[in-house]
């Protein structure tokens, strides 16, 4: 007995790009494959560079050193929040690599260079070569994704995540299309199900990529009455869907910075914000996504390119991929606009590559067009408006490449010089290379990270505590006296900028120190910068300086104390 479905046959199949089999030029392959290499080869030269951990890295290393796999996903230590699954792996590469920095932030290299071969592949099936090849060269010179390959954060992982979730569930539904087998349907749809719940754990991000990406592609399959495909997508998503709001819900039980909204200002609507508050939130935080990750300038012009992207897609067949970027957009802003997850800046990488493959494809529509007025042009063809065409075609491509080119310019300027965030690791070397007996380093307090890592668990150094200046009131000033006890010079560290302390914070510890002694050496990296890294070294056996520098009398600071 055969069964009868309302289900419409499938259509002819119109996923593939157009130039398949031996009509494919190699060039086009070798064209896409070379940008990819570069690009993965200055990915691996931001990872390979010879810097130090900063702050928020060494936040990190520090559990992923000292915790378990099974400790990994309980709250961890300076409150941080991180994938337990991409935790994990950066633990396993720690050990199986060598157990230095490097080996740390491996998992950052291997997301980013995942998400730039996985933009060509999705690119190719979703606009064609030309698209694959300006979508990957975008992702490969965009200097959000660059600096995170070398940095031990999640969010070159994230990023991945979301394209092998894109991917696989477009492939799915590409592939449904071409058979009419069931059995082969929910064969396929249980690998998609197995991709989601591997790939879950590794982003948080996940759980809104699945969501939105799914309502898309169910939408467009059912508007093209597909019912059974929509199903089968549907269901496919639940595994990640669950798994993902397993991960948030955990996330939740642990305390969470409380500054989150400081961090991202353009990332959220304000708090309690009605309809008009949310009209007027979303040029701001478009304009700070722009700026940050992507680094384009004209954000209008990003905007119009992202949106005619999608668009160009479903009038040339290719709507499920449409609908899965557009889906995933609606999402992403949706959890913005509830506060949940900012769309701006680092927490927002996973958005780079899809938006840049939305961009490429309205750029290569804007050439597309510029060609066909050519043609129309050579032929005669008078219904096609061949002056408007072009020109507004031309002026697309000129405005998109006036937008990009900050972007690709950073990223190369990352490749040639990675950014260094702090100097941490070099003030602790050359303090280290001049310690002599009787002396002790004294931190400034936001650089515990710093003595944490390189002072106290890379070496024993002579670390009693971390200065801090008070009101009189909370001042203990016989913790000074105890943490110089028996000391004949004090090395006063800050490895890390201020942090909400005031411009001067770093001077008035010195002069504090120069009622006890005299400053005989300093080495400031940018002496210039009233809150500059470096060290400061005093003699408290020498007697003060005659003439100290004096601050205005602030009841906030008016005394120094020590903490361990």
């Amino acid at each position: 007995m055969q069964l009868v479905t309302t289900e419409s046959a499938p259509s002819p199949d119109t996923s593939t790009p157009p130039e398949t089999g031996r009509s494919r030029p190699i060039w086009r392959w070798l064209a896409v494959g070379l940008v990819l290499l570069v690009g993965i080869a200055g990915q691996v030269r931001v990872w390979a560079s010879d810097r130090g951990l900063w702050a928020d890295e060494i936040y990190i290393a520090v559990n992923l050193r000292g915790k378990g796999l099974w400790e990994l996903t309980g709250p961890l230590a300076y409150s941080q929040i991180a994938p337990p699954g991409w935790l994990f792996a950066s633990k396993l590469f720690y050990h199986a690599l060598g157990g230095d920095e490097q080996s740390l932030r491996f998992a950052g290299l291997l997301g980013a260079a995942i998400t730039l071969v996985l933009t060509a592949v999705l690119a190719w099936r979703a606009i064609g070569w030309g698209g694959a090849l300006l979508a990957s060269a975008l992702v490969a010179l965009s200097p959000g994704l660059l600096y995170y390959a070398g940095e031990l954060k999640q969010y070159s992982t994230e990023a991945a995540a979301a394209m092998v979730l894109l991917l696989a569930m477009g492939l799915f539904v590409e592939s449904d299309q071409r058979t009419a087998d069931p059995r082969r349907r929910w064969l396929h749809a249980a690998a998609l199900a197995v991709t989601g719940l591997v790939v879950a754990p590794f982003s948080y991000s996940a759980v809104i990529v699945v969501a939105g990406a799914t309502a898309g592609g169910v939408l467009v399959l059912l508007l093209t009455r597909r019912r059974g495909t929509a199903l089968a997508l549907g269901l496919a998503a639940v595994p990640a869907l669950a798994t993902g709001a397993l991960m948030v819900w955990r996330r939740m039980q642990f305390t969470i910075p409380g500054n989150q909204y400081q961090i991202f200002p353009n990332g959220f609507p304000s708090e309690n914000a009605g309809p008009l508050d949310l009209l007027a939130w979303l040029p701001r935080m478009w304009s700070g996504f722009a700026d940050d990750p992507l680094g384009w300038h004209l954000p209008v012009v990003l905007l119009v390119l992202v949106i005619a992207g999608p668009v160009a897609m479903a009038l040339r067949g290719k709507a499920i991929w449409a609908g899965l970027l557009g889906g995933l957009g609606v999402a992403a802003l949706g959890a913005a606009a509830l506060r949940a997850y900012p769309w701006e800046g680092r927490i927002a990488v996973y958005l780079l590559a899809p938006a840049l493959v939305a961009a490429a494809a309205g750029i290569d529509a804007a050439v597309r067009v510029a060609g066909h007025t050519v043609r129309a042009l050579r032929d005669g063809d008078r219904r096609w408006k061949p002056a408007a065409a072009l020109a507004a075609a031309a002026l697309a491509v000129v405005m998109a490449g006036v937008a990009a080119t900050p972007s690709l310019a950073s990223g190369a300027d990352q490749v040639r010089e990675p950014r260094y965030r702090d100097q941490g690791r070099d003030i602790l070397d050359e303090v280290a290379a001049r310690l002599r007996p009787g002396d002790v380093i004294i931190f400034y307090r936001f650089s515990r990270p710093f003595a944490d890592w390189y002072g106290r668990g890379g070496r024993d150094l002579p670390i009693p505590g971390f200065f801090q200046l008070t009101s009189a009131e909370t001042c203990q000033p016989g913790s000074v006296d105890a943490a110089l006890a028996g000391a004949q010079r004090v090395w006063f560290v800050r490895a890390a900028r201020y942090s909400g302390d005031p411009v001067d914070y770093f001077q008035r510890i010195v002069a504090a120190l120069e009622d006890r002694g005299r400053v005989i050496d300093s080495h400031l990296w940018t002496p210039e910068e009233p809150d500059s890294t470096g060290w400061t070294l005093i003699d408290l056996t020498a007697p003060p300086e005659p003439n100290q520098t004096t601050f205005p009398p602030d009841p906030r600071y008016a005394c120094l104390d020590v903490v361990q």
